[in-house]
């Protein structure tokens, strides 16, 4: 495999600093150059969201290495490093690994996923930081939404090596609200923003792709019933909690299912988008992004309609064989349209082989967004200006969060 020289680059700031974030934008290409820095010290261990499993084993083997790609609890539990091994796992069952000790190089691919201290993929992937020599941490996305979430990868990476309190206070501006203690907001970026510096090599896709064009993001409203349940909050207060913490207001009760009914009432609207866009034109392929297995199904189901249109789906039930068999069928011009839950395409895959993306269902979370929308990224493709389109009800909850968080997408960029 012959990396490009912005790839090169990559490779070499690894090696030179051993314990650092590669925080290129998604699409960039962060897996050839990790790779192959990684095999200047083996045995190592990769840990991916399960979906990339396979694309990483491509890389390695591209590079003239086998990569070993554990798949359930008892494999986990029993993996063990030996001389010269590459082993490639998924994040939902890193906690069942013992052997921490003996790797000589550890990947954390899309480590955004390792943000919350108490969950036991960070509790598990903290102990092998500790453990490992050489870590890289890769994500085109490192904070989600808020500052406070880097900390355990700065902190495992020994960046930052203070308590989680004391970055909360220093950089989260943390305060003692009614509901408890928030950390959701943001305070002294500028001196974060100098400690990453030295540890962190973020270029953007404008930085590296021949006559890159910004993406065209259309929010498209639909003209559909408001439900009347989202009377009861206040769309001010709701958009500005959401656009700094989405998981907080989809805890809120009733919230979760009003949005997923608002997507099973847009569905049969979207596969009339889709239909449109196909009229218009017949030989753009098209990714279709969904939140609820419920709603790829509605939209698979309205696509099966006379005049069917092929199309292939991804959700939380496909195993990991099956969405790389999907993905590569849609890459090889075999199917116009796939569709995948927001959670399960997202991160890790390949689908530049279309312009168009779609989201029938939106999230809130402004990397998720930004990770999904780059799927049709490459680096080979050549002034190709992406169109996003994000499907909502006018007037509704969803719409106002959404114009709020699309304003929000520049966070990452004055941190890093």
């Amino acid at each position: 495999m012959k990396l490009f020289p912005h790839q090169e680059v990559a490779r070499d700031f690894l090696l030179t600093k051993k314990r650092c974030i590669l925080a290129d934008a998604p699409r960039v290409g962060k897996t050839a150059p990790t790779a192959a820095a990684s095999l200047h010290n083996l045995p190592v261990l990769v840990v991916c969201p399960a979906v990339a499993k396979y694309v990483w084993a491509k890389a390695f083997a591209q590079l003239g290495h086998t990569a070993t790609v554990i798949s359930g609890k008892s494999a986990a539990a029993t993996l063990a490093p030996t001389p010269g091994m590459v082993a490639v796992i998924n994040y939902d069952i890193l906690s069942q690994v013992k052997a921490l000790k003996g790797w000589a190089t550890l990947v954390l691919d899309e480590s955004h996923r390792v943000k919350t201290p108490t969950a036991k993929r960070t509790k598990a992937a903290m102990k092998l930081m500790k453990e490992t020599h050489h870590v890289y941490a890769l994500s085109g996305t490192p904070i989600p939404n808020r500052p406070i979430e880097i900390w355990p990868i700065l902190h495992g990476l020994g960046i930052y090596k203070r308590s989680w309190m004391e970055f909360a206070c220093r950089y989260a501006k943390a305060w003692q609200s009614p509901w408890g203690l928030d950390v959701s907001g943001a305070s002294n970026i500028p001196e974060l923003r100098e400690k990453l510096k030295p540890w962190v090599l973020r270029r953007k896709r404008a930085d590296v792709f021949t006559a890159y064009q910004q993406p065209v993001v259309s929010l498209v409203e639909l003209d559909l019933p408001v439900d009347k349940r989202e009377k009861q909050f206040d769309a001010d207060s709701i958009s500005d909690l959401a656009a700094n913490s989405p998981d907080v207001v989809l805890a809120l009760e009733g919230i979760s299912e009003i949005m997923r009914e608002a997507g099973e009432l847009k569905a049969p609207h979207a596969a009339e988008f889709i239909r449109s866009k196909i009229e218009q034109e017949p030989d753009e392929p098209l990714v279709v992004f969904a939140w609820h297995k419920s709603v790829v199904q509605i939209l698979s189901d309205a696509l099966k309609v006379s005049p069917a249109i092929p199309h292939l789906t991804v959700t939380g039930a496909t195993s990991a064989t099956q969405k790389q068999e999907a993905i590569e069928s849609f890459q090889a011009g075999k199917s116009q349209v796939i569709i995948g839950n927001v959670s399960s395409m997202s991160e890790g895959v390949d689908l530049s082989r279309s312009s168009t993306v779609i989201f029938a269902e939106s999230t809130w979370a402004t990397s998720a967004l930004e990770q999904a929308s780059a799927r049709v990224e490459n680096v080979n493709k050549n002034g190709c200006a992406p169109s996003i389109y994000i499907l909502t009800i006018r007037t509704s909850l969803d719409s106002i969060i959404l114009s709020k968080v699309l304003k929000k997408m520049n966070v990452i960029d004055q941190i890093l």
